[in-house]
C-alpha cells in the first residue's frame, strides 16, 4: 500500500516536471530564436516589418499598401523575460481596432503586453503576438 502511494507520488512529480519544463523560455532560447525579420499585414493592406537584432534592438517599419513606400519607422530596444517581451519606442496604433485600421500618425512608446512562441517540432516559424489587437508577426527570415 505504501509502495503504491510512493509510486503514484513519484509519477505525479515526474509528470509535473515534464509538463512545466516543456514551456520554459530562457534567455538562451530568446537569443537563439528571436533575432530575425518578421512580417504582419494589416487587414487594410499595409505591411509591418519588424527586424530584431541579436542585441535585442529592433527596427519597425510600416509600408503602404503597394509595399514600396515607408509610412512610419522607429528603432528601439526590447527586454525579454521568459515569454514576455517589452518593446521601447515601438509604433503604437492605440486608437484603432485591427479590423478598422485607418492609418493616422502612431504614438511611439512602450508596449509591455507581448509574448513569443518557440518554433514547433516540424516548423521553424517563430511567432510574436502583440498586445490588445493580437497582431501576429510571423518570422520570415
Amino acid at each position: 500500500m505504501v509502495s503504491n502511494k510512493l509510486t503514484n507520488i513519484g509519477l505525479i512529480i515526474i509528470f509535473s516536471i515534464g509538463l512545466f519544463s516543456c514551456n520554459h523560455y530562457s534567455k538562451k532560447d530568446a537569443r537563439k530564436y528571436l533575432p530575425g525579420k518578421y512580417l504582419f499585414e494589416f487587414p487594410s493592406g499595409e505591411t509591418s516589418i519588424l527586424i530584431i537584432k541579436p542585441d535585442f534592438t529592433f527596427n519597425n517599419k510600416i509600408y503602404t499598401i503597394n509595399k514600396k513606400d515607408v509610412l512610419y519607422e522607429t528603432n528601439g530596444t526590447m527586454e525579454v523575460d521568459g515569454r514576455n517581451i517589452t518593446f521601447e519606442n515601438f509604433l503604437l496604433f492605440t486608437e484603432h481596432t485591427e479590423s478598422e485600421m485607418i492609418f493616422s500618425k502612431p504614438d511611439i512608446g512602450i508596449d509591455p503586453t507581448n509574448y513569443w512562441r518557440k518554433p514547433k517540432e516540424n516548423k521553424g516559424v517563430v511567432i510574436i503576438l502583440f498586445g490588445p489587437y493580437n497582431y501576429i508577426y510571423t518570422k520570415i527570415e
